[in-house]
């Protein structure tokens, strides 16, 4: 198993293309292509130089509003990042979903039947998809359903913030519209750590009164009775965070007792109806969870992802990493940490040496707790391996 990362800034392919040298010869398994063009014609034109350069049996990409590479994020510029990948004993199922097809995939064999791939074979999927005009929701619950315990990661592409202004790339093949992706199967294992940049806060309560994603108590009182008492006792720095923006981590073990970082799924409280206390979640809840209120600003972000980086380095101490993809919110960046390269900078320090790819997206999707969901303002991050235990990167 070979990864190779290559990025280029401003000129976009053209230093890539310097760069690949003799030893970059033979065909490579798959390829992924993430650059900042706007106009299909342009990404177009990159691919084919791509092509005519290299052998790729896969081609898969998307276009970013901004881009990461082994060592740099590259915001606000153009630019390119590209990952190699020769995946030896590795199947490779590349798709495209519209709309369309999604209404048609009504239950588990149509999933099965659309991808050829089946749960038993262990499948990881990424998947690239464009912001609009597309069903995530509905997507992701198919999946979980189809699927369960198999990994989904990936990014939405970001390239504009109108409908159809986004190019997806699968093989010679350029859509607006939809997701793009590929099941891989075989001799691969793709770990996921996902850091949604909160911190809880008070204790965890019950949720007792809900309709859809209207919260309207918890712990029997009001949401909103509740979360004036959780920050009365709040720090000054807290409290002005929380008005700002409120998020509420959902437990996603209901059984476990000592809950920390990590053991949410992340929401944020789009807004408090003050006739009824009720508070508005950017998901649906059901009775009887178990929530915590979280906050979220830059330096809460950076020590979540270096704690669940150290967490997953101290639970795998002997395993390098031969590849890594960053799917990294478009809020995150120097606009939330004033510096540049803040998240690659700790993911190699933690991880690395490792070639890595990745942009900033417009939602990020992987794995809490064996189950995939779409997030924002967070890192998911996916590591290769070979699967075989005794292969090495």
């Amino acid at each position: 198993m070979q990864f190779v990362s290559k990025t280029s800034k401003a000129h976009l392919v053209d230093k890539i293309i310097a760069e690949l040298t003799s030893d970059l010869q033979g065909e490579f398994d798959l390829a992924i292509l993430f650059l900042t063009p706007k106009k299909q014609d342009e990404v177009k034109a990159i691919v084919e130089q791509l092509n005519a350069k290299l052998k790729i049996k896969n081609f898969l990409g998307c276009t970013a509003a901004g881009i990461i590479g082994n060592e740099e994020e590259i915001e606000d510029f153009a630019g390119a990042s590209l990952l190699l990948a020769r995946l030896p004993e590795v199947k490779i199922y590349p798709y495209l979903i519209d709309d369309g097809q999604l209404e048609g995939l009504q239950n588990n064999n149509d999933w099965y039947e659309f991808f050829d791939v089946y749960p038993n074979e262990k499948p990881v999927f990424l998947t690239l998809p464009d912001p609009f005009n597309f069903d995530m929701e509905r997507y992701l619950k198919g999946m979980n359903a189809a699927y369960p315990g198999c990994s989904i990661f990936g990014g939405l592409a970001s390239g504009t913030s109108f409908p159809n202004g986004n190019t997806m790339i699968l093989n010679n093949q350029y859509f607006t519209q939809g997701v793009v992706g590929c099941a891989l199967v075989g001799n691969i294992k793709v770990d996921t750590v996902v850091s949604q940049g909160c911190r809880p806060v008070g204790e965890t309560f019950i949720v007792t009164k809900v309709q859809d994603n209207v919260v309207y108590e918890l712990a029997g009182k009001p949401f909103l009775e509740v979360a004036k008492k959780v920050f009365e006792k709040a720090s000054d720095r807290d409290k002005r965070l929380a008005q700002q923006m409120l998020f509420l981590g959902i437990a996603m073990d209901e059984y476990k007792q000592d809950l920390k970082r990590g053991d949410f799924l992340i929401r944020g409280v789009m807004g408090i109806d003050q006739a009824t206390g009720a508070g508005i979640v950017a998901d649906h809840v059901k009775q009887g969870r178990t929530v915590q209120f979280h906050l979220r600003d830059a330096q809460t972000a950076t020590e979540d992802l270096i704690e669940m980086l150290a967490g997953y380095r101290k639970q795998f101490p002997n395993q390098q990493p031969a590849g890594a993809l960053l799917f990294s919110c478009n809020g995150r960046g120097q606009h939330l940490f004033n510096e540049l390269n803040h998240d690659i900078r700790i993911i190699q320090n933690h991880l690395g040496p490792v070639q890595a790819a990745g942009f900033f997206c417009a939602g990020e999707i992987g794995p809490i707790s064996g189950k995939n969901y779409l997030h924002g303002f967070t890192d998911s991050i996916a590591l290769f391996y070979p699967q075989k235990v005794g292969d090495s990167p």
